[in-house]
């Protein structure tokens, strides 16, 4: 394609070519984020136990996950169209980090951190993040909210866990009130006669 092309191709979009620019500019950052597993062997413990119905082992339906955000240096720029013809912005094209983003006519959301834009991003979905506080601070709320659940779990087990070792002492105490019991009570057997007394400590 030559230079010609490529700037009718780029028209309908200039708008949103300047405006990338300006939100991420060469020597600035972007920002993606990612979700990951807590516990990397969640699913085959899991999997185990589903297997083996009779198992005691408790565990949770899901493991827990965490969103993490990862900053990209802009070291290169370039606005070109892919092999389907569709335009997109080409962030250090060549080097090992090189990423691309479509960019639609019209949108008005490109590098916006909006719901729907890190709703994709978990899904696996390739969405860049200009604003890295923005981004931060809406992947933060979500891991907090991660963070509440398990720590609301973390308490509700902790509840069940006091009541079994409450059953456990009851269960204890029983047991040392048998064992005095006995020990208060002791039967005596004359072995002339056969008759059995019983002595009671005071």
């Amino acid at each position: 394609m030559n230079n010609i092309e490529m700037e009718n191709n780029l028209n309908p979009i200039r708008g949103q070519v300047m405006n990338i620019s300006r939100m991420i500019p060469t020597g600035a950052q972007y920002f993606t984020v990612e979700g990951k597993d807590v516990d990397l062997k969640f699913n085959d413990t899991k999997n185990q136990l589903l297997q083996n119905p009779q198992s005691p082992d408790l565990i949770t339906n899901r493991g827990p996950r965490a969103i993490n955000v990862i900053g990209h240096s802009v070291l290169s720029q370039e606005f070109a169209q892919d092999i389907d013809g569709n335009n997109v912005v080409i962030f250090n094209k060549g080097m090992g980090d090189e990423s691309r983003a479509a960019i639609v006519a019209g949108g008005s959301t490109f590098g916006q951190t909006t719901d729907d834009a890190m709703k994709d991003a978990l899904r696996g979905e390739l969405r860049i993040f200009a604003d890295g506080i923005k981004t931060v601070t809406k992947a933060n709320a979500l891991n907090q909210a991660e963070l509440d659940r398990w720590v609301a779990l973390k308490n509700q087990i902790e509840r069940y866990c006091d009541s079994i070792r409450s059953t456990i002492a009851s269960n204890k105490k029983k047991a040392l009130d048998y064992q005095e019991a006995i020990n208060k009570f002791k039967p005596e057997v004359d072995m002339g006669s056969g008759a059995v007394s019983v002595t009671v400590e005071a």
